[in-house]
Parts: C-alpha cells; sequence; structure tokens
C-alpha cells in the first residue's frame, strides 16, 4: 500500500510564517543615510541548494562558521527579495525599477543563478521605454555597465526609442529634463548610441527581422515576429515546420505541421500555447 507524504515544505511559507527558530544564519545590513539597522533570517541549506556559492560558503572545505554574516554590497530590499526566490517564492518582477533590477541582477551574478540572470535580462528586454523613463533607463545602464548582458540590454531599448523618435520628440525630452552636465551628456550619448545602433537594413536576418540574426536566440515579447521560423528545443518528435502565431501574456501561439512516415510534411496544421522560455529562432 502507498502512503501519501506525511510532511510537505512550502518554502516561501517557511520564510513568511515564523522563521526564526529553526534558521540557522542572518544577514544583517546596516543604511548609511539613516544609521538603521536590519537582518534576514534563513537557512544554510536551503541556499545551499539555491546556489552553489552558498554551497561553497556554508558546506565547503573552509566552511562559513559566523551565523550573522553583514552585508555591505546590497540594499536590504534587494537582498530579501533575492532570498524570496531561492524560497521558491513568485517574483513579480515587472513591478521594480531599473535600479531594482540591476542590483538583483548583481546579486544574481554574484552567487552564479544564471536562470534569475535571464529572467532580469527578459524582463528589462520586453520593457516600453518612453519619454518619462528613458533618462532614468540610460543612466542606471551607464552606471552598471560592469553588469554586461544587463547593461546592453537596457541601452539596447533606450537606443531603440531614441532611433523610432523624430527631432521634435528628441528635442522635447531636452527641453523636459533639467539643464544640468550630467543629463546633458546621457542625452547626448543616447543620440550618439542610437545612430551607431541603427541596423543596416541589408544586413537585417529576414526571419527574425533582427541585425545581427537571433538564430538559436530565444523569444521574448519585444523579438517577437509573426510568422517567424521557430524551434522547440524540449519537443521530440516528428514536427519539422513551426511558425510563430500570435503573443497572449507571457506566453506564445504557434503553429506546426508534422511528419508523416515518409518525412514528409503534413499539409494540416495545429497550434500550440506555450511559454517564450522554450522557443528560439530558427533563421539557418
Amino acid at each position: 500500500m502507498a502512503y501519501p507524504n506525511f510532511q510537505t515544505i512550502d518554502l516561501a511559507m517557511v520564510r513568511e510564517a515564523s522563521p526564526n527558530p529553526t534558521c540557522d544564519v542572518k544577514f544583517t545590513f546596516l543604511d548609511q543615510n539613516t544609521g538603521v539597522k536590519s537582518e534576514l533570517p534563513a537557512h544554510k541549506l536551503i541556499l545551499a541548494f539555491g546556489s552553489e556559492v552558498f554551497m561553497k560558503q556554508f558546506f565547503g572545505s573552509i566552511p562559513e562558521e559566523r551565523d550573522t554574516i553583514p552585508v555591505e554590497d546590497s540594499p536590504v530590499k534587494v537582498f530579501e527579495v533575492f532570498l524570496d526566490i531561492l524560497y521558491n517564492k513568485k517574483i513579480a518582477l515587472e513591478v521594480f525599477d531599473f535600479q531594482f533590477l540591476a542590483d538583483l541582477y548583481f546579486l544574481a551574478e554574484m552567487y552564479l543563478h544564471d536562470f534569475l540572470k535571464n529572467l532580469i535580462v527578459n524582463e528589462v528586454s520586453s520593457r516600453k521605454i518612453d519619454s518619462g523613463n528613458l533618462l532614468e533607463g540610460a543612466k542606471v545602464a551607464e552606471n552598471n555597465a560592469h553588469l554586461g548582458e544587463f547593461s546592453t540590454s537596457l541601452f539596447s531599448i533606450c537606443y531603440g526609442f531614441m532611433s523610432k523618435s523624430d527631432l521634435e520628440s528628441i528635442s522635447d525630452i531636452f527641453d523636459k529634463e533639467d539643464v544640468g552636465e550630467e543629463n546633458s551628456c546621457t542625452l547626448h550619448r543616447l543620440m550618439a548610441g542610437s545612430k551607431r545602433s541603427r541596423p543596416n537594413p541589408s544586413n537585417i536576418c529576414k526571419n527574425c527581422q533582427h541585425e545581427p540574426c537571433l538564430d538559436g536566440k530565444e523569444l521574448t515579447k519585444s523579438t517577437f515576429v509573426a510568422g517567424a521560423s521557430i524551434s522547440r528545443p524540449s519537443q521530440l518528435g516528428p514536427e519539422i515546420v513551426r511558425k510563430s502565431v500570435k503573443i497572449y501574456d507571457d506566453r506564445v501561439e504557434y503553429e506546426y505541421a508534422m511528419a508523416n512516415m515518409s518525412g514528409r510534411t503534413v499539409s494540416t496544421t495545429t497550434t500550440c500555447l506555450v511559454k517564450f522560455s522554450e522557443l528560439i529562432f530558427k533563421c539557418t
């Protein structure tokens, strides 16, 4: 006779309920502006399973002996969200501003969390830049140039807005912003960067409509092209023709044709709805 699991653990609830009795490590923070001290309790074992850096820190050949660890390179709110993610709590990245995402990306890079880094880059790439948040985005991208792909993706959407704006719209941005060396230099660098980033029409891929070509790259909201040839690496079987159709929130609909026993394409097509992360461009 098979018995059900007598104990199921909701890791997110463990942190939200009463974490302190079972916690064996706490991270402390000091706000340099206000002098306010705060701390975040956690469990070494859960953190170790979420990050190989924590695994080495707490259970490596020379394990961390301290139960209280001061954190000086991250705001407490950002570190709290990072811990929540390691505890499998569902986090809506769209509610955070660019600087918060930059700080979160920094932690993901520090603790070798590539999955989180990709989520953040996809979130940034899917955002719409307008005259109201252009300067903010550009400054965050400049100040976090060391964060590689994060900075590149943020610059990309800023350049995209600039390259599509007419001279009058750009002049309005200059008029709205406070006159100052920092803002002026940032806006001028944006103009120069957007000019350099404009694609050569002859080099634009006919499938993904992008230059450079996105062959093998994951689909995102910002790169979606209706009718593009795509691939679904995780899907086994004889599907041989796939075309993107339309977007539904965080998912994309695509159509595909099956191959018969002789390897020929069946004329009837079927549609399927999946997450963006399951599809990649197939341009070659």
